[in-house]
C-alpha cells in the first residue's frame, strides 16, 4: 500500500526551512542635515535657502514630509500682516531609488516705511509637493494714492485700514486640496479707528482689526513628529501682526509658528521678522506722527523627511 501523505515536511510543520519571509528594504539616503535620534527614525532636514535634493540610493518604503514656504513680508506704515508660508504634511509619501528635487523658499522682504505691499514670499518644494510663498500685507502709501491690498498667498496677506485680507492659495495646489494642504486668508483691516488685519496662519484666519484691537497674526499649525524644528512645540506658519495708525492703540501680535509682531503703536516703528525656519509672516509697520515704519521680512522655510530605520 502507498504510504499516506501528511503534508509534513523535515524542517517543520509543512514550512520549507529554505524559504523565508521578505523584509522592507531599508531606506538608503543622503541630503540636508541628517540625524538618527533613537526614536526609530532618521530624519533630513534642509533648512537653507535654495535648491538641493534628496536622493534615495537604495530601499522603498513610506516617509512622512513637511514642506513649508517662506513667509510674507509685513505691510509697510500702518498696514497688513504678512502670510505664512502655505505648509503641506503628508503622512505617508511613498520613497522609492531615485532623486528627489528639495527648494526651501526665502522669506519675501517687508514692505518700506513709505507704505508699499510687502512681497510674497517663495515656495518651497519636495518632488512633486509644493508649498506656495505666503501673501504680502497690504501697505499704505501717503499721498493720495490708492490704498493697496494685500496679496494671495500660502496664506493671505492681512488687509490695511479699510480694506479686506487676502485669500489662501494653497489648497488650490494639485493633489492636496483639502487633504495635506494647509493656508488661511488674511484678516480684514478696520478703517475707524484705523487697524490693521492680521496676516493668515497655516491653522487660523488672520484676525480682523476691529474697534481699537490690532488684527493678530493666525495660528500657525502643530506638527507634533518635528517638534525639534520651527517654533516651540513644533508650531509652524503663523501669520504676521497688523500694524497700527492713531487713533488706534494695542499691538497686532504674530500667530504662534513664528509670525512677526507688528511694530509697536505709538510711534513709526517696523514689524518684527517671521522666525526662521517656520515660514512664518512678518508683522506690519506702524504709524505715528506723520511717517511710517517698514514690514517685517517673512520668515524663511523648511522641508523635512522622515523614515523608519
Amino acid at each position: 500500500m502507498a504510504p499516506l501523505f501528511t503534508g509534513l515536511k523535515l524542517g517543520g510543520f509543512g514550512k520549507n526551512p529554505d524559504v523565508t519571509a521578505a523584509s522592507p528594504a531599508v531606506i538608503s539616503a543622503t541630503g540636508g542635515t541628517i540625524s538618527t535620534p533613537g526614536d526609530g527614525f532618521r530624519y533630513h532636514a534642509f533648512t537653507s535657502a535654495g535648491s538641493s535634493s534628496l536622493i534615495v540610493s537604495s530601499g522603498n518604503g513610506t516617509a512622512q514630509v513637511l514642506v513649508v514656504a517662506g513667509g510674507g513680508g509685513g505691510g509697510g506704515r500702518s498696514g497688513g500682516g504678512g502670510g505664512a508660508g502655505g505648509l503641506i504634511f503628508h503622512p505617508s509619501f511613498q520613497i522609492t531609488s531615485g532623486t528627489y528635487s528639495v527648494t526651501v523658499g526665502s522669506g519675501g522682504p517687508g514692505g518700506p516705511g513709505s507704505g508699499p505691499i510687502g512681497s510674497n514670499g517663495e515656495d518651497s518644494v519636495f518632488g512633486t509637493l509644493t508649498a506656495k510663498g505666503g501673501g504680502g500685507g497690504a501697505g499704505d502709501t501717503d499721498g493720495g494714492d490708492p490704498d493697496m491690498n494685500g496679496s494671495p498667498g500660502g496664506s493671505g496677506g492681512g488687509g490695511k485700514y479699510g480694506s479686506p485680507g487676502s485669500p489662501s492659495i494653497q489648497s488650490a495646489q494639485p493633489g492636496n486640496s483639502g487633504t495635506y494642504g494647509f493656508g488661511f486668508p488674511g484678516g480684514f483691516g478696520e478703517s475707524n479707528p484705523y487697524a490693521g488685519g492680521g496676516g493668515g496662519g497655516a491653522g487660523a484666519k488672520g484676525v480682523d482689526g476691529s474697534g481699537s484691537e490690532i488684527g493678530d497674526g493666525g495660528a500657525g499649525k502643530q506638527i507634533p513628529v518635528f517638534t525639534s524644528w520651527g517654533a516651540p512645540g513644533g508650531y509652524f506658519a503663523g501669520g504676521g501682526g497688523g500694524g497700527s495708525h492713531p487713533p488706534a492703540s494695542g499691538l497686532g501680535y504674530g500667530g504662534i509658528g513664528g509670525g512677526g509682531n507688528g511694530g509697536a503703536p505709538g510711534g513709526s516703528n517696523s514689524g518684527s521678522p517671521g522666525a526662521t525656519n517656520t515660514g512664518g509672516g512678518g508683522g506690519a509697520g506702524s504709524t505715528g506722527g506723520g511717517g511710517g515704519g517698514g514690514g517685517g521680512n517673512g520668515g524663511p522655510g523648511i522641508v523635512v523627511i522622515r523614515y523608519g530605520v
